[in-house]
């Protein structure tokens, strides 16, 4: 590093050894935390929607720790302390989705992240709670547009560049 900035090691600096070694490990990690954050420039900014209602929020932080698990309504509605009915309408209206999207989505974004951390399809498939790995395939293919594969090479294709 110091050949790149146009100085050499002499009798002031020998005495600090390891400084080169820190160096090139803080100018890796501003890379690497330079190039995550451009390879996630394609997701929402907004992403999960926050909830000001502070028994949707619970919901919410519900779905977000366990997204694999099989919630149902009924589930759902008792964490936020509401009626069936008034959740789901409240839910539609403060998030602009139902439930189930909702649960789909924060799926589909947590498979992203597997994904990306190198874990492989059929592993995703079951942490996020899918019977199996054609039907989480078929909601990953929908929500993305690409199989879990593709998506998979097409970041790491990305990334390479």
């Amino acid at each position: 590093m110091a050949a790149h900035l146009g100085t050499t090691p002499n009798a002031e600096t020998a005495e600090r050894q390891g400084d080169e070694t820190i160096c090139k490990l803080m100018v890796t990690t501003v890379l690497l935390s330079a190039l995550r954050a451009w390879a996630s420039t394609d997701r929402d900014a907004a992403w999960p929607p926050r909830a000001d209602d502070p028994f949707l929020a619970r919901v919410v932080a519900a779905i977000a720790h366990d997204p694999g698990h099989d919630w149902s309504i009924g589930e759902l509605a008792s964490l936020g302390a509401m009626s069936r009915s008034v959740f789901a309408e409240r839910f539609r209206r403060n998030f602009g989705l139902s439930p189930a999207a909702y649960v789909s989505a924060v799926r589909m974004e947590r498979a992203k992240d597997l994904l990306e951390a190198g874990t492989p399809v059929s592993e995703t498939s079951r942490v996020l709670g899918y019977a199996s790995d054609e039907g989480f395939s078929r909601a990953f293919r929908r929500h993305a547009g690409v199989a879990p594969s593709a998506w998979r090479a097409g970041r790491r294709a990305t990334v390479a560049i």
